[in-house]
Formats: C-alpha cells, structure tokens, sequence
C-alpha cells in the first residue's frame, strides 16, 4: 500500500486527531457508524449482510476519515449519505473545533 495522503491544510485547520477521545479509545470503524466513502461505489454490507467494507479508517486530521481506495482525507460531513446527518456531523466538528480553539487560547492567555 502507498504512504497515506497528507494534507497541511487539514492538519493546520484542524489539527491532527488524538488517539483518544474523551479519556476513550475510538473502537467502532467509520463503516459502523454508517460513514461510506463520497466517491467509491460499492456495498456497504457484504451480500449476507455479515460484513462491513471497511475501506474507510479514521483520518489522522480531526474531522476526516481517510479512504485506503481514494488515499484521501475526506470531511466526515461529507461521508455520509444522509444530509441531515452529515450536517449533524459538520456542526459538531466546527463546534469542536472552536471549543479546542478557545482551550489553547486559555492556555497561551
């Protein structure tokens, strides 16, 4: 497999994704969570619907899944297919976004 895609944009803007969350090891794959890849087109559940394409991890940048197919860091907005949901996602991770923004700037104050 290729080096994973890097983009300084996203890591300057939103900083690099901690391994854990909260005090708590992320477990569940973004496929899971009903994340598909914007631009592949496949299944998302094996035919006897036993298995997850698990083509989408965690992206190392706080608030992307990385596709090992594409070798892209997406928005995790835009990995999912409802709308409504995506934008639930969009909006927590501006929201984070700011708050993690505020915390650094408390800690520089």
């Amino acid at each position: 497999m290729e080096d994973p895609s890097k983009n300084p944009d996203a890591e300057r803007i939103m900083g690099l994704r901690e391994k854990k969350i909260g005090g708590a090891i992320v477990i569940d794959l973004p496929c899971e969570l009903v994340y598909h890849c914007p631009i592949c087109e496949y299944e998302h559940m094996s035919p006897d619907g036993e298995h997850y394409d698990e083509r989408l991890q965690w992206s190392e940048y706080n608030g992307f899944i990385w596709c090992e197919v594409c070798n892209f860091d997406y928005p995790s907005a835009l990995c999912k297919t409802d709308p409504r949901a995506g934008t639930e996602v969009f909006l927590m991770t501006v929201e984070q976004v700011l708050i993690d923004a505020r915390e650094k700037d408390e800690e520089h104050s």
